[in-house]
């Protein structure tokens, strides 16, 4: 009992910290990213194509995408700028020294049977730069969910500082924004955005109600994740901080209610008008927390003194946040619509780019102004400030990660010279910049990694006192956990299987 009530206060009363350092600590991502693409070419170039080898292929992976995370999350989170900073000129060296070595050892690199030959140099507004799914986004979900992951079972450690805990009722925590974030992320790659959504207007109301069932299958597994949670922590014992969602609620029921919400409302509103929705929805969800007493009833109860009596009191911060989550993922679908418009050239990437930094800076003032003439940002609510810090962060690390694509782009060009020219349809197989087995693995099984995260973090607190492990022990475990979840992701891969819901 002692070790329990430990465990409790180890979680509660945490007040965050600032959304600059938050920001700062997952801008490790497309930095390690940016390292990742400037160290391949240099071992190709001296080794050949021992980087092709596909075990130490993922050990480099492992080593460039995962471990600077992990470390930005625990030991080095007092020291981000300087480890942002040695990132990134770590990658301008591999690219100076890419550019000096390429003529040299271009020779070493096969050449293709249906290479075409070099042509003229080209401006660099017609540079090809096309994806179906550009590699940002890929980036921006998988390395989410290596963030997700880390977190996940970090947060039960002494190593994770306590300020990027959830906070208890105001303040900006890392793990506070994660859950947004995660919804923003399947919105952008969600049906709707993609636009494989059928509505009422296209298909009439058959193929509607055709396509919320559809939706309210592919979400049945979500409702029987959250209900083995349920059962598994009251069965278990396992600590659990009432105040996240509430007593019977968790993440997979409100990740399965905003998915199935958002694509019964979408099939009577076009998906053009996802950013109004998003906004209505916002800015009214916050009128009846300020003026009609919701946000009053969420954070103190019906009684006024945290009252869990009945349902609705037990869970009502899960139930109630769903409308903020749900106004996340329409501005999420939105988003997603516009970065899955067919960009052929650099110069239309460039022109996005631009484009998102500007409503990047818009949503940050808003922040600013709406935290402090309305209410500071509060995930138990997921108010109108929570919605704006999270779309910020969101918009902010997607335009990190184009920035990388930016940069791909110029270094294929102008430094990572290929010793033929490549076709625009071959343009994203560089033969000095073979593609990540690790997010070629991850890609395909999101949700599979985040059900295996929940179920380790289960064993391992289970199996050990994590809130009085040293920082050794600490950080062995956690690599340990990591590596075991790309290895499972691999394994995955290379047998060819993928589980998808939605």
């Amino acid at each position: 009992m002692a070790s329990q009530r430990a465990k409790e206060a180890f979680y509660t009363n945490l007040t965050g910290t600032t959304p600059f350092e938050i920001s700062l600590a997952v801008a490790i991502g497309p930095a390690s990213e940016l390292l990742r693409w400037t160290l391949i070419p240099i071992l190709v170039m001296l080794f050949g194509g021992v980087v092709k080898n596909k075990w130490l292929g993922f050990v480099l992976d492992f080593i460039t995408l995962v471990i600077p995370l992990l470390l930005a999350f625990t030991v080095w989170s007092d020291f981000l700028q300087r480890f942002l900073v040695v990132l990134l000129v770590t990658s301008a060296t591999l690219l100076l020294a890419a550019y000096l070595l390429q003529p040299m050892k271009a020779q070493r690199v096969k050449r293709p049977s249906k290479a075409k030959t070099v042509a003229a140099s080209r401006p660099l507004w017609e540079l090809p730069m096309e994806s179906e799914q550009p590699l940002f986004m890929t980036m921006f979900r998988v390395h989410g969910m290596v963030a997700s992951a880390i977190a996940i079972l970090a947060v039960d450690f002494p190593v994770f500082p306590r300020r990027f805990g959830k906070t208890e009722t105001y303040g900006t925590g890392m793990m506070d924004v994660a859950v947004g974030a995660f919804m923003f992320m399947n919105a952008i790659v969600s049906k709707e955005a993609r636009g494989k959504h059928q509505n009422i207007f296209s298909c009439g109301i058959s193929g509607a109600v055709k396509s919320l069932t559809k939706t309210v299958v592919s979400a049945l597994p979500l409702f029987l994740l959250g209900t083995v949670r349920l059962i598994s922590v009251k069965t278990s014992g396992y600590h659990e901080h009432v105040s996240e969602y509430g007593v019977h609620w968790n993440f997979f029921f409100t990740l399965a209610v905003v998915i199935v919400g958002s694509s019964a409302c979408l099939l009577f509103i076009p998906t053009s008008l996802s950013v109004p929705l998003s906004l209505a929805l916002a800015v009214g969800y916050q009128h009846l927390l300020t003026n009609h007493g919701l946000g009053q009833f969420v954070l103190t109860g019906s009684d006024g003194r945290g009252s869990r009596e009945g349902l609705l009191d037990a869970n009502r911060e899960g139930l109630v946040s769903c409308l903020g989550y749900v106004a996340i993922y329409f501005a999420g679908v939105c988003a997603g619509k516009f970065l899955l418009i067919r960009r052929t050239l650099f110069f239309d990437w460039w022109l996005a780019f631009l484009l998102l930094n500007v409503v990047n800076v818009l949503l940050w003032i808003l922040l600013e102004a709406t935290s402090v003439y309305i209410e500071p940002v509060c995930r138990r609510t997921a108010n109108l400030p929570y919605i704006i810090w999270t779309l910020s962060f969101c918009i902010q690390l997607l335009v990190s990660y184009m920035l990388v694509d930016i940069v791909l782009a110029l270094g294929k060009e102008f430094i990572w010279k290929s010793p033929y020219k490549l076709s625009a349809n071959k343009v994203a197989k560089h033969p000095l910049l073979p593609d990540s087995i690790l997010v070629s693995a991850l890609r395909p099984n999101l949700l599979l990694i985040f059900l295996l995260c929940n179920l380790l973090t289960g064993v391992v607190n289970m199996s050990m006192d994590t809130v009085s492990q040293p920082t050794p022990v600490s950080m062995s475990v956690l690599v340990l956990y990591m590596l075991g979840l790309c290895l499972i992701a691999i394994g995955l891969h290379v047998k060819g299987m993928k589980l998808k819901f939605w």
